[in-house]
């Protein structure tokens, strides 16, 4: 029998997130000053100018967009894809994992270090429901994945790894939002 499991969780803007766009409405700020003034000086060329002027703008209102992301988890049967979605419009996945390939998982502390090759991130950046998933993949080799999971998501995933490293109770301050 298939089994389907999905979970949405945007990313809260960190600080870095917020300098970011600070950066984007400065830099498009003062590009679009240099084009209108350029247009001005050079009447001759004042339309060409305008519409650049104009294009900046657009293009750093779609750049600020795109910091916007959420990630959505999905598992089918003992797959685990995740996708990060940018401005609730452009969707890239990022990694699909093998769940019954899983060499080890589990809550995720500040403290813990893992020996990978690559690391995907892909949480809510609350730090307080971090789990984690170590595995091989064909593509990056030993992978580790850090990720916010609900209980129907980490419910899903504890079926999916191999017996002995199921957990036989999962804690309860997992909550399903």
């Amino acid at each position: 029998m298939d089994s389907f499991v999905e979970q949405m969780i945007a990313k809260k803007s960190e600080t870095k997130d917020k300098l970011k766009r600070l950066g984007l409405v400065f830099g498009g700020s003062v590009l679009c000053f240099v084009f209108l003034t350029a247009a001005r000086l050079f009447p001759f060329a004042s339309m060409l100018l305008i519409f650049l002027g104009i294009g900046v703008i657009w293009l750093t209102w779609i750049m600020i967009q795109n910091t916007f992301i959420e990630y959505e988890y999905i598992i089918t049967n003992d797959e685990l894809d995740i996708d990060k979605i940018m401005a609730k419009k452009k969707r890239k996945r990022l990694i699909t994992i093998k769940i019954n390939k899983t060499e080890e998982w589990g809550e995720y502390s500040d403290g813990k270090t893992i020996d990978v090759t690559v690391t995907v991130e892909a949480h809510d950046c609350g730090y307080k429901n971090l789990w984690y998933i170590v595995t091989r993949h064909e593509k990056y080799g030993k992978t580790a994945l850090l990720f916010s999971p609900n209980r129907n998501v980490l419910s899903a995933i504890n079926k999916s790894v191999p017996y002995s490293l199921r957990k036989k109770e999962l804690k309860e301050d997992n909550s399903d939002a």
